[in-house]
Protein backbone atom coordinates (compact mmCIF):
# COMPACT_ATOMS: atom_id res chain seq x y z
CA UNK A 1 0.00 0.00 0.00
CA UNK A 2 2.83 2.35 0.90
CA UNK A 3 4.62 1.54 -2.37
CA UNK A 4 1.43 2.30 -4.28
CA UNK A 5 1.13 5.69 -2.58
CA UNK A 6 4.77 6.49 -3.38
CA UNK A 7 4.11 5.58 -7.01
CA UNK A 8 1.08 7.90 -7.12
CA UNK A 9 3.13 10.73 -5.64
CA UNK A 10 5.82 10.11 -8.26
CA UNK A 11 3.20 10.21 -11.01
CA UNK A 12 1.70 13.40 -9.58
CA UNK A 13 5.15 15.01 -9.50
CA UNK A 14 5.75 14.07 -13.14
CA UNK A 15 2.37 15.47 -14.15
CA UNK A 16 2.97 18.74 -12.33
CA UNK A 17 6.45 19.10 -13.88
CA UNK A 18 4.89 18.76 -17.33
CA UNK A 19 1.77 20.78 -16.51
CA UNK A 20 3.20 23.86 -14.80
CA UNK A 21 4.81 25.37 -17.94
CA UNK A 22 1.50 25.02 -19.79
CA UNK A 23 -0.35 26.49 -16.80
CA UNK A 24 2.12 29.38 -16.70
CA UNK A 25 1.67 29.81 -20.45
CA UNK A 26 -2.10 30.01 -20.03
CA UNK A 27 -1.69 32.45 -17.14
CA UNK A 28 0.32 34.71 -19.42
CA UNK A 29 -2.25 34.42 -22.20
CA UNK A 30 -5.05 35.04 -19.72
CA UNK A 31 -3.30 38.01 -18.12
CA UNK A 32 -2.57 39.71 -21.42
CA UNK A 33 -6.02 38.85 -22.75
CA UNK A 34 -7.57 40.40 -19.65
CA UNK A 35 -5.41 43.51 -19.90
CA UNK A 36 -6.14 43.88 -23.62
CA UNK A 37 -9.87 43.53 -22.95
CA UNK A 38 -9.61 46.04 -20.11
CA UNK A 39 -7.86 48.52 -22.43
CA UNK A 40 -10.50 48.07 -25.12
CA UNK A 41 -13.27 48.21 -22.50
CA UNK A 42 -12.03 51.65 -21.46
CA UNK A 43 -12.45 52.80 -25.07
CA UNK A 44 -16.17 52.00 -24.81
CA UNK A 45 -18.85 49.30 -24.77
CA UNK A 46 -19.00 49.31 -28.59
CA UNK A 47 -15.28 48.56 -28.73
CA UNK A 48 -15.39 45.59 -26.35
CA UNK A 49 -18.42 44.18 -28.22
CA UNK A 50 -16.69 44.48 -31.62
CA UNK A 51 -13.44 42.88 -30.46
CA UNK A 52 -15.28 40.04 -28.69
CA UNK A 53 -17.31 39.20 -31.81
CA UNK A 54 -14.31 39.11 -34.15
CA UNK A 55 -12.20 37.08 -31.75
CA UNK A 56 -14.93 34.41 -31.72
CA UNK A 57 -14.81 34.39 -35.54
CA UNK A 58 -11.00 34.11 -35.58
CA UNK A 59 -11.14 31.23 -33.09
CA UNK A 60 -13.54 29.49 -35.47
CA UNK A 61 -11.04 29.89 -38.33
CA UNK A 62 -8.29 28.45 -36.14
CA UNK A 63 -10.32 25.30 -35.50
CA UNK A 64 -9.04 23.29 -38.46
CA UNK A 65 -5.44 24.01 -37.52
CA UNK A 66 -6.05 23.12 -33.91
CA UNK A 67 -7.05 19.72 -35.30
CA UNK A 68 -3.75 19.42 -37.18
CA UNK A 69 -1.95 20.41 -33.97
CA UNK A 70 -3.81 17.66 -32.11
CA UNK A 71 -2.79 15.21 -34.82
CA UNK A 72 0.84 16.30 -34.43
CA UNK A 73 0.70 16.12 -30.62
CA UNK A 74 -0.82 12.63 -30.55
CA UNK A 75 1.37 11.13 -33.30
CA UNK A 76 4.58 12.72 -31.97
CA UNK A 77 3.78 11.48 -28.44
CA UNK A 78 3.17 7.95 -29.77
CA UNK A 79 6.39 7.97 -31.84
CA UNK A 80 8.43 9.27 -28.89
CA UNK A 81 6.92 6.48 -26.79
CA UNK A 82 8.02 4.03 -29.51
CA UNK A 83 11.53 5.65 -29.40
CA UNK A 84 11.19 6.69 -33.06
CA UNK A 85 12.51 10.26 -32.99
CA UNK A 86 13.17 10.34 -36.74
CA UNK A 87 9.50 9.53 -37.33
CA UNK A 88 8.52 12.27 -34.88
CA UNK A 89 10.54 14.85 -36.85
CA UNK A 90 8.98 13.65 -40.08
CA UNK A 91 5.51 14.09 -38.54
CA UNK A 92 6.30 17.71 -37.67
CA UNK A 93 7.47 18.47 -41.21
CA UNK A 94 4.31 17.00 -42.75
CA UNK A 95 2.10 18.99 -40.37
CA UNK A 96 3.79 22.24 -41.39
CA UNK A 97 3.46 21.46 -45.10
CA UNK A 98 -0.26 20.78 -44.74
CA UNK A 99 -0.88 23.87 -42.62
CA UNK A 100 0.86 26.19 -45.12
CA UNK A 101 -1.21 24.86 -48.00
CA UNK A 102 -4.46 25.38 -46.10
CA UNK A 103 -3.87 28.79 -44.57
CA UNK A 104 -2.96 30.46 -47.90
CA UNK A 105 -6.46 29.74 -49.19
CA UNK A 106 -8.10 30.61 -45.89
CA UNK A 107 -6.45 34.03 -45.54
CA UNK A 108 -7.11 34.96 -49.17
CA UNK A 109 -10.80 34.08 -49.03
CA UNK A 110 -11.16 35.56 -45.54
CA UNK A 111 -9.96 38.99 -46.68
CA UNK A 112 -11.88 39.06 -49.99
CA UNK A 113 -15.15 38.15 -48.30
CA UNK A 114 -14.61 40.20 -45.12
CA UNK A 115 -17.80 42.30 -45.34
CA UNK A 116 -20.24 39.50 -46.26
CA UNK A 117 -18.65 37.23 -43.63
CA UNK A 118 -19.24 39.71 -40.80
CA UNK A 119 -22.70 40.59 -42.13
CA UNK A 120 -23.62 36.91 -42.20
CA UNK A 121 -22.71 36.33 -38.57
CA UNK A 122 -23.21 39.74 -36.98
CA UNK A 123 -25.49 41.66 -39.32
CA UNK A 124 -27.87 42.67 -36.52
CA UNK A 125 -25.33 44.75 -34.57
CA UNK A 126 -25.34 48.54 -34.65
CA UNK A 127 -23.52 50.38 -37.45
CA UNK A 128 -20.83 51.65 -35.05
CA UNK A 129 -20.06 48.18 -33.72
CA UNK A 130 -20.03 46.74 -37.28
CA UNK A 131 -17.55 49.37 -38.47
CA UNK A 132 -15.18 48.69 -35.57
CA UNK A 133 -15.53 44.92 -36.05
CA UNK A 134 -14.70 45.10 -39.77
CA UNK A 135 -11.60 47.19 -39.15
CA UNK A 136 -10.39 44.89 -36.37
CA UNK A 137 -11.06 41.78 -38.51
CA UNK A 138 -9.10 43.02 -41.53
CA UNK A 139 -6.02 43.68 -39.42
CA UNK A 140 -5.93 40.55 -37.23
CA UNK A 141 -6.51 38.29 -40.24
CA UNK A 142 -2.90 38.90 -41.31
CA UNK A 143 -1.64 37.46 -38.03
CA UNK A 144 -3.61 34.25 -38.39
CA UNK A 145 -0.98 32.32 -40.45
CA UNK A 146 1.55 32.90 -37.68
CA UNK A 147 -0.93 31.74 -35.05
CA UNK A 148 -1.26 28.55 -37.07
CA UNK A 149 2.52 28.03 -37.15
CA UNK A 150 2.61 28.61 -33.40
CA UNK A 151 -0.22 26.10 -32.80
CA UNK A 152 1.31 23.35 -34.99
CA UNK A 153 4.90 23.59 -33.69
CA UNK A 154 3.80 24.15 -30.09
CA UNK A 155 1.56 21.07 -30.28
CA UNK A 156 4.43 18.95 -31.60
CA UNK A 157 6.79 20.17 -28.87
CA UNK A 158 4.23 19.32 -26.17
CA UNK A 159 3.75 15.88 -27.69
CA UNK A 160 7.49 15.34 -27.29
CA UNK A 161 7.19 16.35 -23.64
CA UNK A 162 8.64 19.84 -24.06
CA UNK A 163 6.12 22.21 -22.48
CA UNK A 164 8.72 24.79 -21.42
CA UNK A 165 9.65 26.09 -24.88
CA UNK A 166 6.04 27.03 -25.81
CA UNK A 167 5.82 28.73 -22.41
CA UNK A 168 8.91 30.87 -23.04
CA UNK A 169 7.69 31.85 -26.51
CA UNK A 170 4.24 32.70 -25.18
CA UNK A 171 5.84 34.81 -22.44
CA UNK A 172 7.82 36.77 -25.00
CA UNK A 173 4.88 37.24 -27.34
CA UNK A 174 2.52 38.34 -24.59
CA UNK A 175 4.96 40.84 -23.11
CA UNK A 176 5.28 42.37 -26.58
CA UNK A 177 1.49 42.35 -26.97
CA UNK A 178 1.07 44.01 -23.59
CA UNK A 179 3.63 46.73 -24.32
CA UNK A 180 2.10 47.45 -27.71
CA UNK A 181 -1.43 47.56 -26.25
CA UNK A 182 -0.34 49.97 -23.54
CA UNK A 183 1.09 52.36 -26.14
CA UNK A 184 -1.14 51.98 -29.21
CA UNK A 185 -4.64 51.84 -27.68
CA UNK A 186 -4.41 55.12 -25.75
CA UNK A 187 -1.24 56.57 -27.28
CA UNK A 188 1.74 58.15 -25.55
CA UNK A 189 1.84 61.85 -24.68
CA UNK A 190 4.70 64.14 -23.64
CA UNK A 191 3.95 67.63 -22.37
CA UNK A 192 0.45 67.44 -23.79
CA UNK A 193 1.55 66.31 -27.27
CA UNK A 194 1.06 62.81 -28.70
CA UNK A 195 4.35 61.03 -29.42
CA UNK A 196 2.31 57.99 -30.43
CA UNK A 197 -1.29 58.61 -31.52
CA UNK A 198 -4.25 57.02 -29.72
CA UNK A 199 -5.54 54.28 -32.06
CA UNK A 200 -8.21 52.62 -29.90
CA UNK A 201 -9.51 49.35 -31.37
CA UNK A 202 -7.11 49.66 -34.30
CA UNK A 203 -4.22 49.79 -31.83
CA UNK A 204 -5.45 46.62 -30.15
CA UNK A 205 -5.66 44.85 -33.52
CA UNK A 206 -2.15 45.95 -34.51
CA UNK A 207 -0.78 44.83 -31.15
CA UNK A 208 -2.27 41.35 -31.51
CA UNK A 209 -1.11 40.98 -35.13
CA UNK A 210 2.47 42.14 -34.60
CA UNK A 211 2.94 39.94 -31.52
CA UNK A 212 1.49 36.90 -33.35
CA UNK A 213 3.87 37.39 -36.28
CA UNK A 214 6.81 37.51 -33.88
CA UNK A 215 5.53 34.35 -32.14
CA UNK A 216 5.34 32.44 -35.43
CA UNK A 217 8.92 33.35 -36.36
CA UNK A 218 10.16 32.40 -32.88
CA UNK A 219 8.57 28.95 -33.19
CA UNK A 220 10.21 28.42 -36.59
CA UNK A 221 13.57 29.53 -35.21
CA UNK A 222 13.30 27.05 -32.32
CA UNK A 223 12.22 24.26 -34.68
CA UNK A 224 15.20 24.72 -36.99
CA UNK A 225 17.95 26.11 -34.76
CA UNK A 226 17.07 25.02 -31.22
CA UNK A 227 18.28 21.82 -29.61
CA UNK A 228 15.09 19.82 -29.18
CA UNK A 229 14.12 16.18 -29.75
CA UNK A 230 12.11 17.04 -32.85
CA UNK A 231 14.32 19.70 -34.47
CA UNK A 232 14.40 20.00 -38.26
CA UNK A 233 17.57 20.82 -40.20
CA UNK A 234 17.45 23.96 -42.34
CA UNK A 235 19.61 22.13 -44.91
CA UNK A 236 17.28 19.18 -44.97
CA UNK A 237 15.33 18.78 -48.18
CA UNK A 238 11.60 19.28 -47.76
CA UNK A 239 9.96 15.97 -48.55
CA UNK A 240 6.41 14.76 -48.74
CA UNK A 241 5.46 11.58 -46.93
CA UNK A 242 1.85 10.77 -47.71
CA UNK A 243 1.75 7.82 -45.33
CA UNK A 244 2.73 10.06 -42.42
CA UNK A 245 0.31 12.75 -43.64
CA UNK A 246 -2.50 10.21 -43.64
CA UNK A 247 -1.58 9.07 -40.13
CA UNK A 248 -1.77 12.68 -38.91
CA UNK A 249 -4.96 13.30 -40.89
CA UNK A 250 -6.67 10.25 -39.38
CA UNK A 251 -6.29 11.95 -36.01
CA UNK A 252 -6.37 15.54 -37.28
CA UNK A 253 -9.59 15.48 -39.31
CA UNK A 254 -11.77 14.22 -36.45
CA UNK A 255 -9.96 16.66 -34.14
CA UNK A 256 -10.57 19.48 -36.63
CA UNK A 257 -14.20 18.44 -36.90
CA UNK A 258 -14.41 18.53 -33.11
CA UNK A 259 -12.97 22.05 -33.09
CA UNK A 260 -15.23 23.19 -35.93
CA UNK A 261 -18.24 21.86 -34.03
CA UNK A 262 -17.07 23.48 -30.79
CA UNK A 263 -15.96 26.81 -32.22
CA UNK A 264 -19.04 26.81 -34.45
CA UNK A 265 -21.14 26.42 -31.32
CA UNK A 266 -19.25 29.23 -29.60
CA UNK A 267 -19.70 31.40 -32.69
CA UNK A 268 -23.44 30.71 -32.87
CA UNK A 269 -23.73 31.61 -29.18
CA UNK A 270 -21.93 34.86 -29.96
CA UNK A 271 -24.36 35.49 -32.84
CA UNK A 272 -27.35 34.85 -30.55
CA UNK A 273 -25.91 37.19 -27.93
CA UNK A 274 -25.22 39.85 -30.61
CA UNK A 275 -28.99 40.10 -31.17
CA UNK A 276 -29.54 40.93 -27.48
CA UNK A 277 -27.87 44.36 -27.56
CA UNK A 278 -24.47 45.89 -26.84
CA UNK A 279 -24.68 45.41 -23.06
CA UNK A 280 -25.34 41.68 -23.45
CA UNK A 281 -22.42 41.36 -25.88
CA UNK A 282 -20.11 43.13 -23.43
CA UNK A 283 -21.29 40.94 -20.51
CA UNK A 284 -20.77 37.78 -22.56
CA UNK A 285 -17.26 38.87 -23.54
CA UNK A 286 -16.36 39.69 -19.92
CA UNK A 287 -17.76 36.36 -18.69
CA UNK A 288 -15.84 34.33 -21.25
CA UNK A 289 -12.68 36.32 -20.61
CA UNK A 290 -12.94 35.88 -16.85
CA UNK A 291 -13.43 32.14 -17.38
CA UNK A 292 -9.89 32.00 -18.75
CA UNK A 293 -8.84 32.29 -15.09
CA UNK A 294 -10.18 28.79 -14.61
CA UNK A 295 -9.05 27.38 -17.90
CA UNK A 296 -5.34 28.04 -17.38
CA UNK A 297 -4.68 25.16 -14.92
CA UNK A 298 -7.16 22.91 -16.72
CA UNK A 299 -5.26 23.38 -19.98
CA UNK A 300 -1.97 22.52 -18.29
CA UNK A 301 -3.25 19.28 -16.79
CA UNK A 302 -4.99 18.37 -20.06
CA UNK A 303 -1.75 18.86 -22.02
CA UNK A 304 0.18 16.82 -19.45
CA UNK A 305 -2.40 14.03 -19.66
CA UNK A 306 -2.32 13.98 -23.47
CA UNK A 307 1.48 13.79 -23.62
CA UNK A 308 1.99 11.27 -20.80
CA UNK A 309 -0.94 9.04 -21.74
CA UNK A 310 0.09 9.14 -25.42
CA UNK A 311 3.66 8.11 -24.64
CA UNK A 312 2.46 5.37 -22.26
CA UNK A 313 0.12 3.94 -24.88
CA UNK A 314 2.92 4.10 -27.48
CA UNK A 315 5.08 2.02 -25.12
CA UNK A 316 2.05 -0.23 -24.38
CA UNK A 317 2.06 0.62 -20.66
CA UNK A 318 -1.73 0.60 -20.39
CA UNK A 319 -2.05 0.63 -16.62
CA UNK A 320 0.37 3.54 -16.33
CA UNK A 321 -1.69 5.45 -18.91
CA UNK A 322 -4.78 5.01 -16.75
CA UNK A 323 -2.93 6.20 -13.64
CA UNK A 324 -1.69 9.31 -15.45
CA UNK A 325 -5.25 10.05 -16.55
CA UNK A 326 -6.81 9.71 -13.08
CA UNK A 327 -4.15 11.72 -11.26
CA UNK A 328 -4.30 14.49 -13.91
CA UNK A 329 -8.09 14.67 -13.61
CA UNK A 330 -8.12 14.70 -9.79
CA UNK A 331 -5.36 17.32 -9.60
CA UNK A 332 -7.20 19.59 -12.04
CA UNK A 333 -10.45 19.32 -10.07
CA UNK A 334 -8.77 20.25 -6.78
CA UNK A 335 -6.93 23.25 -8.24
CA UNK A 336 -9.92 24.56 -10.16
CA UNK A 337 -12.22 24.23 -7.16
CA UNK A 338 -9.95 26.54 -5.16
CA UNK A 339 -9.90 29.07 -8.03
CA UNK A 340 -13.69 28.81 -8.32
CA UNK A 341 -14.12 29.81 -4.67
CA UNK A 342 -12.08 32.98 -5.20
CA UNK A 343 -13.93 33.76 -8.45
CA UNK A 344 -17.24 33.49 -6.61
CA UNK A 345 -16.16 35.71 -3.71
CA UNK A 346 -14.54 38.40 -5.86
CA UNK A 347 -16.90 38.25 -8.85
CA UNK A 348 -17.89 41.92 -8.64
CA UNK A 349 -14.31 43.14 -8.38
CA UNK A 350 -13.33 40.92 -11.32
CA UNK A 351 -16.14 42.30 -13.48
CA UNK A 352 -15.23 45.88 -12.52
CA UNK A 353 -11.76 45.40 -14.02
CA UNK A 354 -13.28 45.40 -17.50
CA UNK A 355 -15.78 48.24 -17.40
CA UNK A 356 -17.13 51.13 -15.36
CA UNK A 357 -20.74 50.57 -16.50
CA UNK A 358 -22.71 49.61 -13.31
CA UNK A 359 -25.30 47.58 -15.25
CA UNK A 360 -22.63 45.55 -17.04
CA UNK A 361 -20.76 45.02 -13.75
CA UNK A 362 -23.90 43.73 -11.99
CA UNK A 363 -24.84 41.22 -14.71
CA UNK A 364 -21.24 40.13 -15.38
CA UNK A 365 -20.74 39.52 -11.65
CA UNK A 366 -23.72 37.13 -11.61
CA UNK A 367 -22.38 35.33 -14.70
CA UNK A 368 -18.92 34.87 -13.14
CA UNK A 369 -20.56 33.32 -10.04
CA UNK A 370 -22.42 30.81 -12.21
CA UNK A 371 -19.16 29.89 -13.93
CA UNK A 372 -17.35 29.53 -10.60
CA UNK A 373 -19.79 26.86 -9.40
CA UNK A 374 -19.49 24.86 -12.64
CA UNK A 375 -15.68 24.93 -12.90
CA UNK A 376 -14.99 21.38 -11.53
CA UNK A 377 -17.11 19.96 -14.36
CA UNK A 378 -15.03 21.95 -16.85
CA UNK A 379 -11.89 20.36 -15.38
CA UNK A 380 -13.27 16.83 -15.73
CA UNK A 381 -14.44 17.24 -19.31
CA UNK A 382 -11.22 18.90 -20.55
CA UNK A 383 -8.75 16.52 -18.92
CA UNK A 384 -10.76 13.45 -19.93
CA UNK A 385 -10.99 14.83 -23.47
CA UNK A 386 -7.18 15.17 -23.46
CA UNK A 387 -6.86 11.52 -22.41
CA UNK A 388 -9.21 10.30 -25.13
CA UNK A 389 -7.39 12.43 -27.74
CA UNK A 390 -4.10 10.81 -26.75
CA UNK A 391 -5.75 7.43 -27.23
CA UNK A 392 -7.08 8.38 -30.68
CA UNK A 393 -10.71 8.14 -29.55
CA UNK A 394 -11.49 11.44 -31.27
CA UNK A 395 -14.69 10.35 -33.10
CA UNK A 396 -16.30 9.97 -29.67
CA UNK A 397 -15.11 13.45 -28.70
CA UNK A 398 -16.67 14.79 -31.91
CA UNK A 399 -19.96 13.13 -30.94
CA UNK A 400 -19.89 14.56 -27.42
CA UNK A 401 -18.98 18.03 -28.75
CA UNK A 402 -22.02 17.96 -31.03
CA UNK A 403 -24.36 16.71 -28.29
CA UNK A 404 -23.03 19.00 -25.57
CA UNK A 405 -22.63 22.20 -27.56
CA UNK A 406 -25.39 22.02 -30.14
CA UNK A 407 -28.13 19.96 -28.50
CA UNK A 408 -27.67 21.48 -25.06
CA UNK A 409 -25.57 24.69 -24.96
CA UNK A 410 -26.93 26.30 -28.14
CA UNK A 411 -30.47 24.91 -28.03
CA UNK A 412 -31.11 25.52 -24.32
CA UNK A 413 -29.28 28.85 -24.44
CA UNK A 414 -31.42 30.02 -27.36
CA UNK A 415 -34.72 28.85 -25.86
CA UNK A 416 -34.05 30.32 -22.42
CA UNK A 417 -32.17 33.41 -23.58
CA UNK A 418 -34.22 34.46 -26.62
CA UNK A 419 -37.54 32.63 -26.65
CA UNK A 420 -38.25 32.85 -22.92
CA UNK A 421 -36.56 36.24 -22.55
CA UNK A 422 -33.99 35.34 -19.86
CA UNK A 423 -31.28 37.11 -21.82
CA UNK A 424 -27.64 36.36 -21.06
CA UNK A 425 -28.65 34.40 -17.92
CA UNK A 426 -30.38 31.85 -20.15
CA UNK A 427 -27.22 31.62 -22.26
CA UNK A 428 -25.20 30.72 -19.18
CA UNK A 429 -27.64 28.03 -18.08
CA UNK A 430 -27.16 26.45 -21.51
CA UNK A 431 -23.36 26.63 -21.11
CA UNK A 432 -23.44 24.95 -17.70
CA UNK A 433 -25.77 22.22 -18.97
CA UNK A 434 -23.20 21.48 -21.67
CA UNK A 435 -20.52 21.10 -18.95
CA UNK A 436 -22.67 18.55 -17.10
CA UNK A 437 -23.49 16.49 -20.20
CA UNK A 438 -19.96 16.26 -21.59
CA UNK A 439 -18.27 15.59 -18.24
CA UNK A 440 -20.65 12.64 -17.67
CA UNK A 441 -20.13 11.28 -21.22
CA UNK A 442 -16.32 11.47 -21.00
CA UNK A 443 -16.24 9.88 -17.55
CA UNK A 444 -18.37 6.97 -18.78
CA UNK A 445 -16.13 6.44 -21.82
CA UNK A 446 -12.99 6.52 -19.71
CA UNK A 447 -14.38 4.02 -17.21
CA UNK A 448 -15.30 1.59 -20.01
CA UNK A 449 -11.56 1.29 -20.77
CA UNK A 450 -11.68 0.53 -24.51
CA UNK A 451 -9.76 3.75 -25.25
CA UNK A 452 -6.49 2.09 -24.14
CA UNK A 453 -6.40 -0.30 -27.08
CA UNK A 454 -7.18 2.01 -30.04
CA UNK A 455 -4.54 2.04 -32.82
CA UNK A 456 -3.54 5.35 -34.39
Amino acid sequence: MEAKERHKRSVAKEIVELAWPSITEQMLIMAVGMVSTIFVGRVGTNAIAAVGMINSLIFFFQAIFAGLATGSTVIVARLIGEENEEGARLAVMQSLIMSIAIFIGLITLGYIFAVPTIKTFFGSVSADVFKLALMYYRIVLFGLPFVIIDIIIGGALRGAGDTKTPMYITATVNVINLLLNSTLVFGVTYHGRYLIPSLGVKGSALSATISRIIGGFLQLYILYFGKRRINLDIKEKIRLDFNMMMRIIRVGIPASLEQVIMQGGFLVMQVIVSTMGTIAIAVYQIGMNANSLAFMPIFGFSIAATSLVGRSLGAKHFMLAEIYAKVSRNSAVVVISVIGVFMFIFSKQLAALYTTDPIVIKIASDIIKIFAVAEPLLAILNVMAGVLRAAGDIPYIVLTAFIGLWLFRVTIGYILGKVLGMGVYGIWIGICTDFVVRSVMYSYRFKAGRWKYIKV
